[in-house]
């Protein structure tokens, strides 16, 4: 019997760690992907890394208060007066050479350098650097992330100014290998440290969604997020008509969802295409925007109720994605990045972290007085808590900690995290660790 032990405990060790290679081991930073800010490589990109700090000026010009939003959406006031107020940059910046450029070689050329201006000039702070290039069936794939990667590399610091790849309308392991492989050669080629160049990819067609646990295995070391990308699906299965919550679109999440949650990396939800834009610009004979100088009363009422309609809509759609599993959005405008930011911080509030980490706290109380299940909270808030309420609640916490939602402090105090992302985190806030 003590040989069997030995020989089911070996098995067991074996099989523990094959579990642990199928997880990605994702920085905290990581799972600051709140929202994906995507800006054409072709146009002006830096600013996308400024997030919200336009967002005041854009609302004022179409005399849109911020408790008009709060009534029209049933967001909190005060998350967006906080929001308006800290004027955070973007999470996460894609620079976008695919979709958002023309396909010409011209297109591409200018795509590329503007990309790498970006990575290189820009004041990018704690905002994650990502790259889109073209996709497989387009010939400047290739040239997209080779000139665009060394453009990107300090050769004298020997640092790599990017923090990944977002890769298009992948279909199948093979071409998520292709391009795993192409990867590891210009690391090689440059230098650095195999699998520095991370990888998320958009689930964007009907192949993808039932190919995505082998186009995960294939890209694990390198994954920090699957996206979803509802267009090109619609445009795949043949959707005619279609809205955020198409039966078939939350089909395609609740798989991505799951299949990020096996490998342990966000999953991203798809953008809303309705931008809070004005209806009328006010356009003089050259194109310049007069800034609404010249609009009529009507004209201006309109600027202001579409706006605010697409505001709304934004906002429902973060919301039924947060709700759904989603661990974030993507956005192409400074307004729809305010409403996703003020649906995730929503999601667990000053209030609710005081009452998970008090929950956390009995239960580690309930432990050493070695009950196992056990009664946490008082009256109509009392429940039940054993080891899998507790992962539950050190999950919440530990991506609060990540978001900045959390002090780092406390997270370290309450074993959400170890020495070395406390460290990190204290950087991502600009504090010290001492």
């Amino acid at each position: 019997m003590d040989s069997l032990v030995s020989q089911a405990e070996v098995q067991r060790q074996d099989l523990l760690l094959q579990r642990a290679q199928s997880k990605v081991d994702l920085p905290l930073r990581f799972w600051r992907q709140q929202a994906h800010f995507t800006t054409p490589a072709t146009g002006k990109p830096a600013r996308a890394i400024q997030g919200l700090a336009p967002v005041a000026r854009l609302l004022a010009r179409h005399q849109i208060e911020l408790v008009e939003i709060s009534e029209r959406t049933g967001v909190s006031l005060s998350v967006l007066q906080q929001l308006i107020n800290d004027q955070p940059n973007s999470p996460l910046v894609m620079v976008d050479a695919e979709d958002a450029v023309a396909d010409t070689a011209e297109a591409a050329l200018a795509a590329r350098q503007g990309a790498v201006d970006c990575f290189n000039q820009a004041q990018w702070g704690q905002t994650l650097r990502f790259f889109r290039p073209a996709g497989l069936g387009l010939s400047s794939c290739i040239e997209d992330l080779t000139q665009v990667i060394e453009g990107a590399f300090d050769s004298t610091s020997h640092q790599l100014k990017l923090d990944g790849i977002i890769w298009p309308k992948v279909e199948d392991a093979a071409e998520m290998a292709w391009l795993c492989n192409l990867l590891s050669n210009i690391e090689a080629r440059l230098g650095l440290t195999a699998n520095t160049i991370s990888v998320q990819f958009l689930v964007e067609s009907a192949t993808a969604v039932e190919q995505i646990e082998a186009i995960i295995e294939v890209a694990l070391a390198r994954l920090s997020g699957i996206i979803w990308g509802a267009a090109d699906y619609a445009a795949d299965v043949g959707l005619v008509h279609w809205q955020n919550d198409h039966p078939l679109f939350d089909h395609a999440r609740m798989i991505i969802i799951n299949a990020a949650g096996a490998a342990g990396v966000p999953a991203i939800d798809a953008m809303t295409f309705n931008y809070p834009t004005p209806l009328h610009r006010g356009d003089d004979l050259s194109g310049n925007d007069l800034s609404g100088d010249d609009l009529s009363g009507d004209q201006r009422q309109q600027n202001h109720d579409h706006i605010l309609v697409a505001l709304e809509q934004v906002y429902n759609d973060a919301i039924h994605g947060r709700d759904l599993g989603m661990s974030g959005k993507w956005v192409g405008h400074p307004a729809q990045l305010l409403m996703v930011q003020a649906a995730y911080r929503e999601q667990i509030g000053e209030q609710q972290l005081q009452i998970a980490l008090d929950g956390l706290k009995s239960y580690q109380q309930s432990v050493a007085l070695g009950l196992g299940a056990t009664i946490i909270g008082q009256g109509a808030a009392a429940q039940m808590a054993d080891r899998a309420t507790d992962r539950h609640l050190r999950s919440q916490l530990r991506r609060a900690a990540a978001n900045g939602l959390l002090l780092a402090q406390t997270a370290l105090q309450a074993g959400l995290i170890n020495d070395l992302e406390y460290d990190q985190l204290c950087s991502l806030a600009g504090e010290t660790s001492d």
